[in-house]
């Protein structure tokens, strides 16, 4: 088995093409699937998959009253746990809503970004708001430094990976995927009670509606490959 692989899955990471991959490739081949499947059930744990292409990770083997009692706590950590991310990347996709669909392997530039706050006092407005949810954002720093920073936030989190230091360009990983799964979960079974959500604002369906356009286009941007930037 990939000792990495499994020590990945073990820190409850998500294991995508994008951003690991020959952990991915090698959890890919159906014989090393069913022996970490396997070697995982000892813990009661079990090999799991977002959709049939997307990430690997690790669930529990069993859900039972302990585990549904877990699960509905984390949803109602919501606005802790994914609240940030959800509306940093809905920034970035509204700044690029003509080309971007936040799908796995789309790539983003940090000057596209710079280049757009540049131009529109609305963006620039738009980044200033979301200061206090970047971590180490603050009014002190440049918009190109505040934009720095909200990426290493959503590399942190998992969500993007810098591809090119010296290009400043990011790639979408496969971790995405699970965010629209969640958001799209609680948007169809109101598992969040609505005293909760009934000031939520538009991102979060905005995100669930760009799934679901990114991954009907995905199959031909996989066809056609990532476009990733020289």
């Amino acid at each position: 088995m990939n000792q990495k692989a499994l020590k990945l899955l073990l820190a409850g990471e998500y294991i995508c093409p994008v951003r690991y991959r020959n952990e991915f490739d090698a959890i890919n081949s159906p014989s090393e699937s069913e022996e970490v499947d396997g070697w995982l059930m000892g813990m009661g744990m079990r090999l799991a998959r977002i959709g049939d292409e997307g990430a690997f990770f690790m669930a529990p083997d069993f859900i039972g009253p302990k585990e549904l009692m877990q699960m509905k706590a984390e949803f109602l950590k919501f606005r802790d746990e994914y609240g940030p991310a959800v509306v940093l990347l809905d920034f970035i996709r509204q700044v690029k809503s003509d080309s971007l669909h936040l799908s796995p392997g789309e790539y983003i530039q940090l000057y596209d970004l710079d280049a757009a706050v540049a131009q529109s006092s609305t963006i620039e407005v738009q980044l200033k708001s979301l200061i206090g949810l970047i971590h180490n954002g603050a009014h002190r720093n440049s918009n190109h430094e505040n934009l720095i920073r909200l990426m290493a936030h959503l590399c942190k989190d998992g969500y993007l990976m810098l591809a090119n230091k010296d290009t400043g360009a990011y790639q979408v990983t496969g971790k995405i995927e699970q965010l629209y799964a969640v958001l799209q979960f609680l948007d169809e079974h109101q598992v969040i009670p609505d005293n909760e959500i009934d000031d939520r604002s538009d991102p979060q369906e905005d995100l669930v509606d760009d799934a679901q356009i990114g991954q009907g286009d995905q199959d031909h941007q996989d066809g056609q490959g990532s476009g990733e930037p020289a």
